[in-house]
């Protein structure tokens, strides 16, 4: 799942096509929602970005996702248009810092990003904007640094202030970098996936542990043992009949283990082994 939250409705309008995405009734924010991507328009500033964001996971619950900030900021000396992404984000009333991580390299450029709480001219080799850290702030509790990012498009500088943007402005801007949006978007839900699937249970974990009161001390030993499991013989179930007729904690445990200790592991194709013995 991808999780987008933008402050304007004019930022929010680029990305539903393409996201194919439909609105949902009923919600005191506007939410469209599709099939792996939901978007919340939360309104501008810090605490209303936080709101919206706790709202949009209370509404899909512990369904594993990754978070995006988009909008626009003003920057003091990037031209307009440039997609950013923050790899620092400051609260410029409390000076409280976030660190997003990226786990590849990023998809552009990156910079640091001050969230203010009024609209001000650009200025230094930063960007600026309203959002950010509010965002930051409540992602942060319930998903990872890797999971929690923000891209922003430049819509102002020193050249081009920001008393000139309106509605149709933003949303050309957002409109221009649909493909780095894509991008990072779809670089993220797969990222999400990855992790959830590496932090999951293994298969036949909850069959095991309901048919045997394994202790907590059994069940981490279990959980190892069936995670090398998945990892060496993925296309074979570890839970058959002869492991459900054991009669003890104990000999589950032992069976599972002497039954990966049999399995042979190699580093190279068996195929090359069998060419390297013949030589």
């Amino acid at each position: 799942m991808l999780c987008l939250v933008v402050a304007l409705a004019a930022e929010a309008r680029p990305l539903l096509a393409p996201h194919r995405l439909q609105g949902v009734s009923g919600h005191p924010y506007r939410i469209c929602a599709g099939e792996q991507t939901h978007l919340i328009v939360s309104g501008i500033g810090k605490v209303a970005a936080a709101a919206a964001t706790a709202y949009l996971r209370a509404l899909i619950g512990d369904t594993p996702a990754a978070w995006l900030n988009i909008g626009i900021a003003g920057h003091g000396s990037q031209a307009v248009g440039t997609p950013l992404l923050a790899h620092k984000i400051v609260d410029a009333a409390s000076g409280k810092p976030f660190y997003p991580a990226f786990t590849a390299s990023p998809l552009c450029r990156t910079t640091l990003l001050h969230t203010v709480d009024l609209a001000q001219p650009a200025a230094s080799d930063a960007a600026y904007d309203m959002e950010a850290s509010g965002f930051c702030e409540a992602a942060q509790r319930f998903a990872t640094s890797e999971r929690i990012h923000c891209l922003k498009i430049v819509s102002d500088n020193p050249q081009s202030p920001y008393q000139t943007l309106n509605a149709a402005k933003v949303a050309a801007l957002i409109e221009s970098q649909l493909d780095t949006v894509s991008q990072v978007g779809e670089h993220l839900r797969t990222l999400s996936q990855q992790l959830h699937a590496l932090h999951a249970d293994p298969p036949g974990l909850a069959e095991l542990i309901a048919h045997w009161q394994f202790t907590a001390t059994q069940q981490h030993q279990l959980r190892g043992l069936l995670a090398r499991w998945q990892t060496l013989v993925p296309e074979t179930p570890a839970v058959n009949d002869d492991l459900l007729s054991l009669q003890s904690r104990d000999e589950v445990l032992a069976h599972l283990k002497q039954r990966l200790d049999e399995v042979e592991f190699f580093l190279i194709p068996e195929e090359t082994k069998d060419d390297q013995t013949e030589a």
